[in-house]
């Protein structure tokens, strides 16, 4: 898992949120400022915080990776729109999706992770990088 940024510099960003308090929000700023190319998608708006925001993934051009901030349901819809698109890397956000979704893109060949985005950048600095260590040691036999 934490090769997953160092393996894409580009990302779709599904779900991202109008609210600039939310996690999704909070996480795009973040891997923003580290240099990363977003292309955010919202099927509601087009804009967010100032910068375009579209509507499908559908609408984009292959990105390396996608990182889900979306609900299990819209999630499950997407994940072969990804396959389709050439977007072989996901990661899903805690509680964007299912054991059983994840056996399914896993199943497509997609290389799919379930994981916090702060969790695993080796950037995101305290308390994120103690919740790291943390539960590294606690799934250390899972």
């Amino acid at each position: 898992m934490d090769s997953f940024f160092k393996e894409s510099n580009s990302f779709a960003v599904l779900g991202l949120s109008r609210d600039p308090k939310s996690f999704s929000r909070k996480a795009y700023d973040f891997l923003k400022k580290e240099g990363y190319d977003l292309v955010p998608i919202n099927p509601h708006v087009t804009n967010i915080g100032g910068e375009k925001c579209y509507t499908s993934l559908s609408e984009i051009n292959q990105t390396q990776a996608a990182i889900f901030f979306t609900s299990p349901e819209a999630s499950r819809k997407l994940i072969p729109l990804c396959k389709e698109k050439g977007i072989n890397n996901l990661l899903f956000q805690f509680g964007s999706t299912t054991k059983e979704d994840l056996k399914e893109a896993k199943a497509l060949g997609l290389n799919a992770r379930y994981a916090c985005v702060f969790l695993y950048h080796p950037h995101a600095g305290f308390p994120h990088n103690v919740h790291h260590h943390l539960h590294n040691f606690l799934n250390k036999d899972k």
